[in-house]
């Protein structure tokens, strides 16, 4: 099974938004996601607007890229606009979206259908 690799600043909302909505919709792919730097837990409004449209997050706390091999990935999506430029690996393909954390809930939705697109799009793309 071929595997994509999300990654965000944090892996608390974006990189477990897409994480969750690509692993609901793939077929013959399977999503993980990380961070770059170190967080405590999944953001919690982002873990119930993906609960209250139907996508199970199983996604339990967050991780960060040193505590796995990136060669295992067949594709490597950053996520976020911020310094995530870092990623040591082959081509990273990268999303520019904005982080919502701390924003309003309207972001929040705003974010999570700009995932969503860009997710079915990866997806009619790849599979």
């Amino acid at each position: 099974m071929m595997k994509v690799l999300f990654v965000c600043i944090h892996n608390t909302c974006r990189s477990v938004m897409a994480e969750t909505i690509f692993n609901t919709i793939a077929k013959k792919w399977i999503a993980e996601s990380a961070g770059v730097e170190r967080a405590e837990k999944i953001d919690e409004t982002a873990k119930r607007l993906l609960e209250e449209e139907g996508f199970a997050v199983k996604k339990k706390k967050p991780r960060t890229i040193d505590k796995i091999d990136l060669e295992d990935y067949d594709l490597i999506i950053a996520v976020c606009e911020e310094s995530c430029v870092s990623i040591p690996s082959k081509p990273v393909e990268r999303w520019y979206i904005k982080n919502p954390a701390g924003k309003s809930e309207e972001d929040y939705k705003k974010v999570l259908d700009d995932i969503k697109c860009r997710v079915k799009k990866l997806l009619e793309e790849i599979e």
